[in-house]
């Protein structure tokens, strides 16, 4: 049972009876003024030619009573106040039924300042006073039903205005938790953004430099073995090449993060002629979405270069398969062939996350990977995507094979 008030001066304060419907504070404050001076006046007009003392002694503790909850009484204070107003316009009931305002107001208060049970109790206090004002005089009972039935109305209005109350408490803590959530997916949706273009950009990087690291490898190995200027000369074009390759691929990521991108053929047609592999396209090429189309290159990408790093010289194929709803994809190299004119691996890391940043890639397109070798020693990625699953977000590290 909560017996403290929730009464605070000031601008915050809640009104007195039904005045904290109105919402404007000075006006709010403005009604509670003119409602005491209302019921003063009512009173005062309508007592009798001798009304002795206990009725104008009990009208001045209830206007009393009414200033201090104006003012802004506090904490179990509100409790007494309000019995001691209830009390007093029970009391004056006994001689005019107007005093039955104060009890009415006294108890909407109630309701609204405590729980329902602590409301109650307060509240009996205006048919205990009646009895003990009126049986005295040989009043009784008198106006008491009346003044229960005052007390109860206070109560079921004071109960209606806390209500609404709460309902608008209640909704302000949803909107403003629905102001938090919008919030902080807001800012989950920048972080995923920021960590998939920090993504993109270091695949784009780190595929152009491994492979630049792999053109550089055959350079040293042609200028090692003086190997024919011509030669060195097309190896050195080819890395400029892949310069410009690199530039081309970080606006294509660009692009493909707002959503926009090029047609895929074209891309796969430039990325298999770079790493001279062959490349095949069976069925109908569908129109992807720019996610799709960036997960498909990239694995591409990634599989081409891993070919180009453990199995240098040999033969790369690609194939791209169309099917009605998922695009299969194949990257198979041959068995390398070691020789004395095979380029060696290349020192420094090329790609991006190796195998296991391929399988995080596709499964976050909603597809599949497996990789493996082949019987005839070789290697080989196969993959399968879905049209429109594409969900990029955060890739764990990985390692190539």
């Amino acid at each position: 049972m909560n017996i403290v008030g929730r009464f605070t001066p000031g601008a915050d304060h809640p009104g007195i009876g039904l005045s904290g419907v109105i919402r404007d504070p000075r006006a709010r404050f403005a009604a509670m003024l003119v409602g005491l001076g209302v019921s003063i006046w009512i009173n005062v007009a309508t007592f009798p030619a001798d009304p002795g003392v206990v009725a104008p002694v009990a009208l001045a503790v209830a206007v009393l009573a009414w200033i201090v909850l104006i003012a802004g009484a506090r904490g179990a204070r509100v409790a007494a106040v309000v019995a001691v107003m209830c009390a007093a316009g029970a009391v004056i009931a006994v001689t005019d039924a107007n005093g039955l305002i104060f009890t009415g107001v006294a108890a909407s208060t109630a309701a609204v300042a405590f729980d329902p049970l602590a409301a109650l109790l307060l509240s009996t206090a205006a048919p205990v006073a009646y009895c003990l004002a009126a049986i005295p005089h040989g009043l009784f009972p008198g106006r008491l039903l009346a003044t229960a039935a005052v007390a109860l109305g206070g109560l079921v209005a004071g109960a209606s205005r806390r209500e609404i109350d709460q309902r608008a408490r209640d909704r302000t803590l949803v909107a403003t938790e629905r102001r938090r959530t919008e919030l902080a997916r807001a800012e989950a949706e920048l972080a995923a953004e920021r960590n998939r273009l920090g993504r993109e950009l270091h695949d784009v990087l780190a595929h152009t430099l491994g492979a630049l690291s792999i053109q550089l490898t055959a350079i040293d190995t042609l200028a090692r073995n003086d190997a024919p200027r011509e030669k060195l000369i097309t190896q050195i074009e080819l890395g400029h090449e892949l310069v410009s390759t690199g530039l081309d691929e970080a606006s294509q990521a660009v692009r493909a993060l707002r959503g926009e991108s090029a047609p895929l053929a074209a891309q796969l047609e430039r990325l298999c002629e770079l790493h001279q592999a062959a490349l095949e396209l069976d069925g109908g090429q569908q129109e992807l979405d720019a996610d799709t189309t960036l997960t498909l290159y990239r694995l591409i990408q990634e599989a081409l270069t891993n070919a180009a790093k453990h199995a240098p010289g040999t033969r790369v194929s690609v194939r791209v398969g169309f099917g009605p709803r998922d695009v299969a994809v194949q990257v198979g190299n041959a068995r390398p062939a070691p020789g004395p004119n095979t380029p060696p691996a290349p020192r420094a890391s090329g790609g991006g996350f190796g195998l296991q940043g391929m399988r995080e890639r596709v499964g976050q397109a909603g597809g599949d990977l497996r990789a493996g070798p082949t019987p005839n020693g070789g290697w080989q990625v196969t993959a399968r995507i879905p049209y429109q699953q594409a969900n990029p977000g955060h890739r764990s590290d990985g390692s190539d094979r």
